[in-house]
């Protein structure tokens, strides 16, 4: 899958379009980077041969299409229309493409039926666009954008709890996430994208984990034998992904929150608060099927991951 000429010219085609958003002196510019990123991600999709990607596929075209035209008729009304009602269909669009909440429906129909590397490229690479892009439309129609951010805090939070699928768990997670993605881009694009990093390097452990488990429901864990490695990554990557201290999924909920009380946002920061408690939950309960009801495979082999890069990685995971 890392060698595969799809991926490699998703890389350099999102390389590309970042370039070219970053460098815009027009939206019409930034579109096209916009353009560039989703056209990049096809080929990832279509290179699995099987009738749900398939769908998954066409479902992904056809909203990324429909965002597309939201966007640059929002673009095209800035000329007849008042700029705040314009650029709030432009903002529109951008949340349709970052899969924020309440246009999330096409995000978790697509991630189901999605390989795990597919998603995680679907949940961190695809987002990067849209997120530097909303950064200069956020302060426009602030009580749009602060609805998208509620409703993607809440609605990610809450529907995390009721989800047996792994990637639909991990999908809502996301969607809860980008809800902190954007209150970062409100105060600085540093802030948002630090936050984005960071969140695209912890993900990255446990999609690894369970791809190589091959692992679709919660309630298969209690049949997979794990190595106790495996395990310890999981634990640990899940409790840095949900947020707690002393990991490194800390530090960047804790300078937002810090700055949300610094502007006096103090609403928001408990809804935040509360809503990184409900995802921390739904991921103590992943790790709790693994470590009491999952099988722990122990052998003198040698490991697929050594103990010395597990170490590591946790300290790595780990602010201290």
């Amino acid at each position: 899958m890392w060698l595969t000429p799809s991926l490699m010219l998703m890389i350099s085609s999102v390389i590309t379009s970042v370039f070219l958003v970053v460098s815009s002196p027009s939206l019409f510019i930034s579109w096209v980077g916009l353009e560039l990123n989703t056209l990049a991600f096809l080929p990832i999709l279509l290179s699995m041969k099987n009738k749900l990607t398939s769908e998954s596929s066409i479902k992904y075209f056809l909203t990324q299409t429909l965002a597309s035209v939201v966007i640059i008729g929002g673009g095209l009304a800035t000329m007849i229309l008042q700029l705040e009602f314009s650029l709030t269909v432009i903002l529109f669009g951008l949340a349709i493409k970052l899969g924020a909440a309440p246009f999330h429906s096409w995000l978790v129909s697509v991630a189901e039926s999605l390989a795990w590397m597919p998603l995680f490229i679907l949940l961190t690479a695809q987002k990067i666009n849209p997120l530097i892009m909303v950064w200069g439309f956020s302060q426009i129609n602030s009580s749009f954008f602060y609805f998208i951010v509620f409703s993607s805090l809440v609605v990610g939070s809450l529907m995390g709890l009721t989800q047996t699928s792994t990637r639909a768990l991990m999908t809502f997670s996301s969607i809860s996430h980008v809800g902190w993605f954007l209150t970062g881009v409100a105060f600085s694009l540093e802030a948002g994208l630090l936050y984005f990093f960071i969140y695209s390097v912890i993900l990255l452990t446990p999609i690894l984990l369970l791809e190589k488990m091959n692992m679709s429901h919660i309630n298969q864990l209690p049949l997979i034998q794990m190595k106790l490695q495996n395990q310890c990554l999981l634990f640990f990557s899940l409790r840095s992904l949900g947020g707690l201290p002393p990991f490194l999924g800390f530090l960047p909920k804790w300078v937002l929150l810090q700055l949300s009380m610094t502007f006096s946002f103090y609403v928001l920061a408990l809804v935040m608060v509360f809503s990184s408690l409900f995802t921390l939950y739904f991921y103590l309960r992943l790790m709790f099927s693994a470590f009491i009801f999952g099988g722990v495979k122990i052998t003198s082999e040698k490991q697929h991951i050594s103990v010395s890069f597990t170490i590591n990685f946790l300290l790595t995971l780990s602010l201290g």
